[in-house]
């Protein structure tokens, strides 16, 4: 006779296929979770296989980077949310700002420039040509799903110095810039191999660089005034300029004026040569007055880039010391004056013969006159004077006197000569 009604066996034979099961270690199957297999995986070396078509990153530019729908999960700043796993650990998203690092989507060597055309060519001038956005999902998000027409904005360096009437334009059919102040009118394809050149910008030497020809006359010269075109500072909208002697421009080793002149002359009959050794060089035999300052007619400058040095179209004259020695009666044009049109002239230590009355033109010395007449003692005032310097009569001479008459009352000597002083003998 059975020990178990009937009626139970069933219940038995139930109980005990359960506790067979818990006796027994099974594998669960891991869960796919929320999302498919290789979307994140790595190989056995721990590294991501960013090639699995299941790739996260693959899916998010497809369906245009929506990063909100991540921190619906992975938390507002995505280091773990809900679900408790972070974005930013693991050597994911390490950077900075996670997964809202501009790394995310493109970059090359460890930084955010993409390694296509010509990225790496213009590694300093990010803004210049992009919205940078900002480091929120929003403005993020909008940047990845900007056109061709959105990624690519001209900044504050691109348009500098721009015509409104032709703005900086990009063409993203033929991938080229036109009318930006860093290639001015030649821009290349984006993706030519071709290395822009000195001359690809702008001329080398450009064409206002003509008065410095002795300086400027090749690509090779750039740099005795301007740094290098691999530094830091080229094409940032300022003119650099190296240059901290006078004499790297005009003059020579021992002193800074002419000659030699800008355009590399010594011949005194150009204007940039001219009459300066007859007012500077001391060591000439027939002078006549002791050397004049730089500073008599022209203000020298404190450094070479001050302001109204060499940024004006012709070397300014100014004569620092107007009406201080009288003007000489009634003079036209007005005393103290230099004509840049026939570069004469009409200054107190130049007198004029008749300054009583206008002389009229032809009398001014001339500054690229090298005859000698300008050194002749009837050359700035009449010999013996017909006036003095206030206006009053000079006392008449015989007829052929000579310069030991005028020594009979007057000290003549170069220190003393032509300085603003009517010197009398005691």
């Amino acid at each position: 006779m059975s020990a178990f009604p009937p009626t139970k066996l069933p219940a038995l034979l139930a109980i005990a296929c359960l506790l067979v099961s818990c006796s027994e270690a099974r594998e669960r199957p891991a869960p796919a979770g929320a999302h498919p297999p290789g979307w994140a995986s790595r190989d056995a070396n721990g590294v991501v296989q960013t090639n699995d078509p299941n790739f996260h990153g693959t899916w998010l530019r497809a369906n245009g980077v929506p990063l909100s729908r991540c921190q619906q999960c992975h938390g507002d700043d995505f280091s773990g949310g809900a679900v408790g796993v972070s974005c930013n650990q693991g050597g994911c998203h390490s950077a900075p700002d996670g997964p809202l690092a501009c790394t995310t989507c493109h970059g090359s060597q460890g930084t955010p420039r993409p390694a296509t055309g010509a990225h790496w060519a213009h590694q300093r001038f990010c803004d210049t040509c992009h919205l940078i956005p900002s480091a929120t999902v929003a403005d993020v998000e909008g940047h990845a799903n900007a056109g061709a027409s959105a990624i690519v904005h001209f900044g504050n360096l691109a348009v500098q110095g721009v015509a409104a009437s032709m703005p900086p334009a990009w063409d993203s059919s033929t991938q080229v810039c036109t009318n930006t102040y860093c290639h001015a009118a030649a821009s290349p394809a984006w993706t030519s191999s071709v290395q822009i050149q000195c001359d690809g910008c702008h001329q080398a030497p450009p064409p206002d660089h003509a008065p410095w020809a002795r300086v400027a006359s090749t690509t090779a010269t750039c740099t005795t005034c301007h740094p290098s075109s691999t530094a830091s500072t080229h094409v940032d909208g300022q003119i650099e300029v190296t240059v901290t002697s006078c004499t790297v421009c005009h003059g020579s080793d021992d002193h800074a004026s002419p000659p030699l002149s800008l355009g590399g002359s010594t011949d005194p009959t150009t204007r940039g040569v001219g009459a300066h050794a007859r007012h500077l060089d001391g060591t000439l035999a027939d002078r006549t007055t002791d050397p004049f300052p730089c500073g008599d007619c022209h203000v020298v400058p404190s450094s070479v880039v001050q302001p109204g040095h060499f940024d004006q179209p012709q070397t300014q004259v100014v004569f620092p010391w107007t009406g201080q020695f009288g003007t000489g009666g009634a003079t036209s044009p007005p005393r103290d004056a230099f004509d840049s049109t026939t570069a004469t002239c009409n200054v107190w230590c130049h007198f004029n013969r008749t300054p009583d009355a206008d002389a009229g033109p032809g009398l001014d010395p001339t500054w690229t006159d090298n005859s000698g007449d300008a050194r002749q003692c009837n050359s700035c005032h009449d010999f013996p004077p017909v006036v003095c310097r206030n206006g009053d009569a000079h006392p008449s001479l015989p007829a052929g006197a000579t310069v030991s008459v005028c020594e009979l009352c007057h000290v003549f000597s170069r220190p003393t000569h032509v300085n603003g002083v009517v010197d009398f003998r005691p």
